[in-house]
């Protein structure tokens, strides 16, 4: 297979689904984005092109050139040590503000860039949701450690290691997408349907937590001033959460509306005619 096309959510969703029916790495395609997606009921859609083999060559030949000489043997291994902490701080200062405690000494930090730094140890996978992230990552390049556990008739895989913002991507998306193929692998042709949760840096919670703020805030908004409010396109789990978080509210209710993956909540007034009909009969 030389070339396809697929759709998503996203892009990312998009070309992760093309990457896996081609059985390739992300260096071997060419991506070609037809539609962005975005709006009510619109998919993103890409087209990837596998790559010949002497375009392959000459990325690798173009990445060589570009990447910097890592070891001088005119130096010693002091001075080649020096220029190697002086390219990381260098590194450091492009990728932005970080947060640094007062008290990290020079050997510290030494030491922890050195532990990160270390040789990736590829893991046996656990389940067949580790088996297929483990292949599909090592495909993309990145090195991402796993650790699963059943809870509740939920299998939970934790993402950890170096860069795991890009695993994210914007509000979750990228971090979904992944969490979507990988049940959709595992319960390929299985009865017994498995639950799967993707985290990462405890992304999960921190978001639960700001959905509950969000739903607090629109709960008082609609309050005041009687409209209801559509949120954004959301997943069934994080509709779940405004749910729950607004269900005990004596003045507000909330209910969802549209098809996935682009049904959204809508908080509004009870006793108001927003809303469904349905749901203002049960709240009257």
């Amino acid at each position: 297979m030389d070339m396809i096309e697929c759709k998503g959510k996203t892009v990312d969703e998009a070309v992760f689904s093309g990457l896996i029916k081609m059985d390739l790495s992300i260096d071997e395609v060419k991506i070609e984005i037809l539609d962005e997606g975005g709006g009510l009921f619109k998919s993103a859609k890409v087209r990837l092109t596998k790559k010949s083999e002497n375009d392959i060559r000459e990325a690798l030949a173009q990445q060589q050139e570009k990447k910097p000489e890592t070891e001088d043997r005119s130096f010693s291994p002091r001075e080649r040590r020096d220029r190697r902490d002086n390219d990381h701080r260098r590194d450091r200062r492009h990728d932005g503000p970080r947060h640094i405690r007062r008290d990290d000494s020079p050997v510290e930090s030494r030491s922890m860039r050195e532990e990160a730094e270390a040789d990736f140890a590829p893991q046996e996978p656990a389940n067949d949701a580790e088996k297929f992230l483990l292949g599909l990552f090592e495909k993309m390049g990145l090195h991402v450690r796993l650790k699963s556990s059943s809870e509740e008739g939920m299998l939970k895989v934790d993402l950890s290691g170096r860069g795991m913002g890009m695993l994210i991507g914007r509000r979750g998306e990228t971090l979904d997408a992944l969490q979507y193929l990988t049940s959709l692998v595992v319960n390929n042709g299985k009865e017994d349907y498995t639950k799967i949760m993707l985290d990462t840096e405890d992304y999960r919670k921190k978001r639960e937590d700001t959905l509950r703020r969000l739903a607090a805030r629109l709960a008082d908004k609609v309050q005041k001033s009687g409209k209801r409010v559509v949120l954004e396109p959301m997943n069934p789990y994080e509709r779940r959460i405004l749910h729950s978080t607004l269900q005990d509210y004596d003045k507000v209710y909330t209910y969802s509306e549209g098809e996935d993956p682009f049904r959204s909540v809508v908080v509004a007034l009870k006793g108001s005619e927003d809303g469904p009909k349905e749901v203002q009969s049960a709240n009257k």
